[in-house]
């Protein structure tokens, strides 16, 4: 009898999922609503955050260093709080976790990793996803968009600070 085997370019069952630029450009269309002016080499870079040294395996220190480098790397000329946001949460969800924090507690918490008083790298709320074998989680638009419905209060919080600080 012969045995089935994949295709070479197929998926492990237990392999690290991650975005891609791509993937940030079109999440930072969800969150501004329009194609915003980005710096490619920052963009590239604050993507690439979400890779871990040696052996990649710690998703919640992963997905800390993504949410506070690409803060800090500010690629996109609107929309970087709420697009590290959701790219942190859909992380964590194409990998079987999601952010343990409420929607109403997620905007001060942001605030305190922006501002570095707490370090997303050591402080990430994750917990295990009960729907992590849900097969709709292998898809980016629909972790985005699980992501988009748990958080919009606090992207409706970051847009409007956003605008007040553009104001000033």
């Amino acid at each position: 009898m012969e045995k089935e085997t994949a295709p070479p370019d197929a998926p492990k069952a237990n392999a690290m999922k991650y975005l891609t630029v791509q993937d940030m450009l079109w999440i930072n269309l969800q969150v501004t609503k329009k194609v915003q002016h980005f710096n490619f080499a920052k963009l590239e870079e604050a993507t690439f955050y979400q890779y871990g040294y040696g052996a990649s395996r710690d998703i919640p220190l992963q997905a800390g260093r993504f949410l506070s480098g690409f803060m800090k790397l500010h690629p996109f000329d609107a929309g970087n709080e709420g697009t590290a946001l959701l790219g942190c949460g859909a992380f964590l969800l194409l990998n079987g976790l999601k952010l343990d924090v409420s929607d109403s507690e997620a905007f001060d918490w942001l605030e305190k990793v922006r501002s570095k008083s707490v370090r997303a790298e050591e402080a990430l709320p994750a917990s295990q996803d009960e729907d992590a074998h849900d097969t709709n989680l292998s898809n980016v638009r629909d972790a985005v968009r699980l992501v988009m419905e748990e958080f919009a209060g606090t992207l409706q919080a970051i847009n409007e600070g956003s605008e007040r600080r553009a104001a000033s």
